[in-house]
């Protein structure tokens, strides 16, 4: 199943992989360019279908309504290791 090109994984699908990444010293980033916004039907983010929190997110396309602006999200901590 896809709704626009999107394949909507199955349950808990990403709640294991974002817990394998986690358990192994990664970080997790949702791409919610294409999904987030208000897209994915009843949830504003993609990522909230599937119940995890990712730490980091990326928003483009019409979050600059019609501009070409992009945002990255992130976990303070992560903003943080930047500085």
């Amino acid at each position: 199943r896809s709704v626009a090109g999107v394949i909507l994984p199955p349950k808990n699908y990403l709640k294991e992989a974002y817990e394998c990444v986690h358990s192994n010293g990664g970080v997790c980033i949702a791409d919610e360019v294409q999904t987030g916004l208000g897209r994915f039907g009843d949830y504003f983010w993609g990522f909230e279908q599937q119940d995890v929190q990712p730490d980091i997110v990326t928003i483009g396309k019409p979050f600059g309504n019609g501009f070409p602006l992009a945002a990255v999200v992130c976990r303070k901590e992560i903003a943080d290791s930047f500085s």
